[in-house]
């Protein structure tokens, strides 16, 4: 299988070179650019490093499954680090007929591999990419237009960054603008690191929806999720121990008398919405990502809200002994498992995400205009008051003003009307294929007529 991109270590400073494989945020760059690449869809790449460097690449590779991975060739420089015409020979057999010339130590997403994909490139021509004013080190290019180096290198054995200048002058290149939605970031001293961990980190959050996670909960978790990169903490045990919290939340707020109890049950809820970020954020910035991933943090976040629940039911009735209790916490449980339901329903129909988080990008955000405006307003606006995060907040804030018992009616309101939403949606939905088929049926009728 022929490689479909090269990713080099650059040699034109020590420095530059040392910092292909030191850990940002848990993982070199050179393997963040496999790992990126992977996800963009390529099966097959070629890495370009020093001989010292191999037997680190080789071990980092380690850590992933196989299928985690695509397939990865590892040729070495010449000493001292130049590309000698074997080397380039090498090197050329290994790659596909298009590929991707990549500077290790650029940070960049797999936006920016597939734009360049749906381009055009022939002959001696290459695709390059520029920022604003400056070029970055990634290229798209043919076979045909790497082997014009072969004369230049017989000549002496060159840098990559030499044999790229060459490229440069000598052929035609196809500049492509990167646009705000690509995101890149070049590491060139080690003092860089730092800078590149906050540029990830601060990527994930302005992905984020939501004010409460985008501008609180994440602002909290990221520099956490940042230390247990660097740790390689598991993102499975960060999901259990977050279930713990959860847990434990519901059982402090069902006290029901005591202030310091409900609002130490009420914190440890809102350390569990904050703690909810981390084991995702880990799995992105590490590469660790997967479909179970998603289902143990679903089944975390619910087991964390029917402790909230049931605690809140449970400690208002301690407090009150009105029999009310159970009718309004029916309702409010009953709502929210309802809900629910339907967010799975729709989910295991629209969606191939193990992750609830996902109902809003794969359906909300898709709702045909013939729902009604008002409807669709409705909807975008009131879903945010079913989020965790603001959940979480909510029930945090009534706490520390003494009025924990409050939130159990306002929530039951909010759950009450996000179930009969869902529900109208889902009628709405189960009708659709008869009224789209109805026309269809009239038409074979009247020409079998």
């Amino acid at each position: 299988m022929k490689s479909e991109a090269l990713i080099y270590v650059p040699s034109d400073t020590p420095e530059a070179m040392v910092l292909a494989t030191r850990a940002v945020a848990g993982v070199p760059p050179i393997i963040r650019a496999v790992m990126t690449l992977k996800k963009s869809g390529l099966s097959a790449v070629t890495l370009l490093a020093e001989k010292s460097q191999k037997r680190k690449i080789e071990r980092f590779l380690g850590r992933f499954k196989g299928d985690q991975l695509p397939k990865v060739s590892i040729i070495c420089y010449d000493d001292p680090y130049r590309v000698s015409p074997v080397t380039l020979a090498e090197i050329v057999d290994s790659l596909d007929q298009r590929f991707f010339v990549i500077n290790s130590n650029l940070l960049f997403d797999e936006h920016m591999s597939k734009r360049l994909a749906n381009l055009p490139v022939h002959g001696h021509e290459f695709l390059s990419y520029k920022e604003g004013i400056h070029f970055l080190p990634f290229i798209d290019t043919t076979q045909q237009a790497f082997n014009t180096l072969t004369r230049y290198v017989e000549e002496a054995p060159r840098s990559i960054e030499n044999c790229l200048h060459m490229l440069h002058t000598s052929l035609k290149a196809k500049v492509v603008q990167n646009t705000s939605s690509n995101v890149s970031f070049l590491m060139q001293r080690l003092r860089d690191r730092a800078v590149a961990e906050k540029f990830l980190a601060e990527n994930i959050r302005h992905s984020t929806t939501g004010p409460v996670a985008k501008h609180l909960n994440k602002r909290i978790s990221l520099p956490i999720s940042l230390l247990l990169s660097k740790l390689w903490i598991s993102p499975h045990a960060i999901t259990a121990f977050n279930i713990i919290i959860g847990l434990l939340s519901g059982v402090f707020i069902a006290d029901g008398h005591h202030y310091w109890t409900i609002l130490v049950g009420a914190t440890l809820y809102q350390a569990a919405s904050v703690i909810d970020g981390c084991d995702g954020e880990v799995a992105k910035l590490t590469f660790r990502a997967s479909r179970f991933g998603e289902f143990i943090d679903t089944i975390s976040d619910n087991l964390s809200l029917v402790s909230l629940l049931v605690g809140i039911v449970g400690g208002y009735w301690r407090h009150s002994h009105s029999m009310s209790t159970f009718w309004i916490g029916g309702l409010l449980i009953g709502s929210f498992a309802l809900t629910l339901g339907l967010m799975i329903r729709v989910m295991k129909k629209r969606s191939e995400s193990a992750s609830l988080v996902a109902f809003d990008k794969d359906y909300l955000q898709h709702l045909p205009q013939s729902y009604g405006k008002w409807l669709i307003k409705l909807i975008h606006t009131g879903k945010y008051l079913l989020k965790k995060d603001l959940v979480s907040l909510t029930v945090f804030l009534f706490a520390l003003v003494g009025k924990a018992y409050w939130w159990f009616f306002a929530a039951t309101l909010v759950a009450v009307s996000g179930a009969l939403v869902l529900s109208y949606l889902a009628f709405k939905d189960t009708l659709a294929p008869r009224f789209s088929q109805a026309p269809a049926r009239e038409k074979a009728a009247s020409f079998s007529k």
